[in-house]
């Protein structure tokens, strides 16, 4: 497999992206909530047809004051569709953003891996046939695979 991540990440680059990710949460900040996993669960979900439902009833209600409950309040209907409106297509790139981020990380990672795993078992070749400095190393790095290969034994079934 061809080398897919030769990219140098700068220091310089990193602080222009932290201080742009800085300015965002900045931005941003104000506007978001943080729920927690059983409130999360417990809010209704939408979809993209949700959304279009969403702002339908919006217009009918916006054009026909009498189609809304008197416990309903169309302003807060209308701040809520315009927020949703406003805030998925950020959440949209963030997303994508974020998707792109764990693949090049994903992918640095199992050239590295790679790489790594070859000049260990080379270093281990190495130890095996007594090159200088070869034993310590291995002895080292072999702590990683330390744990492998020593799997409880599956409990037999009854029969």
């Amino acid at each position: 497999m061809a080398n897919q991540f030769n990219q140098d990440v700068t220091a310089a680059k990193l602080q222009k992206v932290q201080a742009a990710l800085d300015v965002i949460k900045t931005e941003l900040g104000p506007l978001l909530i943080s729920l927690t996993p059983d409130e999360r669960k417990s809010m209704l979900r939408m979809g993209d047809k949700t959304v279009a439902f969403v702002q339908k009833t919006t217009d009918y209600a916006t054009t026909n004051p009498g189609f809304v409950p008197a416990f309903v309040s169309l302003d807060e209907l209308k701040q809520d569709a315009a927020g949703l409106a406003a805030l998925a297509p950020i959440l949209r790139q963030l997303e994508q953003l974020s998707l792109d981020t764990d693949s090049t990380l994903m992918v640095a990672g199992s050239e590295a891996y790679t790489n790594a795993l070859t000049i260990y078992n080379y270093i281990k070749f190495q130890a095996n046939n007594h090159q200088q400095g070869a034993q310590a190393a291995f002895d080292d790095l072999k702590s990683r695979f330390a744990a492998q290969g020593q799997r409880k034994a599956k409990p037999s079934a009854a029969k």
